[in-house]
């Protein structure tokens, strides 16, 4: 049998009140013996994971979107399929941000610094600045980040890994037939 002392069970009843209290000293219900978990969660958000990023809609054949997601800067473009891509907004030649260039060439993304030109894949087709002897196409690669369209909205996976399946990511209540 467990003895206390009034102080230990003064203790015991801080220590609860604590356990049960947010950053900002507000109380939350908490049962005893469970801890919020959210202080654990990475600032940033969790990486290796499928997110809605965007109506698919919103993307067009002619401009780039910006989207900021989980601290990562992306530029959402159709690719020559007609599939939403994203790449690293920073272009990898100079960092210029690519969402401030255009879709000219249907299916690519074109950087308004230096005109350097990427496909879907990343890979950089063309550096209009420099002509077409330019030995920079085929050596240069921007970021791609994997994309998936489901009911007209466009995922994107932010992790570093390979992304799992779209499906087996996103709640199953979101594939239901709407009524």
């Amino acid at each position: 049998m467990l003895e206390t002392t009034p102080q230990a069970a003064g203790a015991l009843s801080a220590a609860a009140a604590t356990a049960n209290r947010t950053s900002d000293g507000n109380d939350q219900a908490l049962p005893l013996g469970f801890s919020d978990l959210r202080d654990k969660i990475p600032v940033l958000g969790l990486r290796e994971y499928w997110y809605p990023a965007i109506r698919d809609k919103r993307v067009s054949w002619k401009k780039p979107v910006f989207l900021k997601m989980l601290g990562e800067e992306l530029c959402l473009f159709r690719g020559k399929s007609g599939k939403v891509a994203a790449l690293t907004n920073a272009c990898p030649h100079r960092g210029a941000m690519l969402s401030h260039g255009n879709c000219e060439f249907r299916g690519t993304v074109a950087c308004f610094y230096h005109g350097f030109v990427f496909d879907e894949h990343g890979e950089c087709l063309a550096a209009l600045g420099e002509g077409p002897d330019s030995p920079m196409p085929g050596k240069i690669k921007a970021r791609v980040y994997p994309t998936e369209t489901l009911k007209g909205v466009v995922f994107v996976w932010v992790g570093k890994g390979e992304p799992m399946p779209v499906r087996d990511n996103i709640p199953e209540e979101f594939f239901e037939p709407e009524k």
